[in-house]
């Protein structure tokens, strides 16, 4: 069993070594392209186009949390915990909106600092 063990691990290096030493040896022709040709081609590019995807996707979200804020305040009938709840859930969905909609801010002010150097 050990000698078919080692000789399928001799196999296994020669047909895994073989190509690795064919194309270290044959020029490189392949260049690599950008992978996100619709973002641009700088990094300031690619980090607004995230930044601009995240906000798309991140405004209905905040207004579905406002909307769920405001149910759990409606629906407290005098609860301290659900109001407090209430509270603190819209709280935190303004902290959510101010981050995302600052995020531009932000990154100019990065960016900006960056271009400095």
């Amino acid at each position: 069993m050990k000698k078919h063990l080692s000789l399928s691990r001799v196999l296994f290096g020669v047909f895994l070594a073989v190509p690795m030493f064919a194309l270290a040896l044959s020029s490189p022709s392949v260049t690599l392209g950008n992978p996100t040709p619709g973002a641009g081609s700088t990094l300031e590019d690619f980090v607004y186009l995230l930044i601009d995807i995240v906000q798309w996707v991140a405004l209905p979200v905040l207004a579905v949390c406002i909307i769920y804020a405001g149910f759990i305040l409606v629906s407290a009938g005098g609860n301290e915990q659900q109001i407090t709840k209430g509270k603190l859930w819209i709280i935190w969905t303004l902290v959510g909106a101010a981050i995302v909609l600052g995020s531009r801010v932000i990154a100019d002010i990065v960016f900006g600092t960056a271009s400095s150097f």
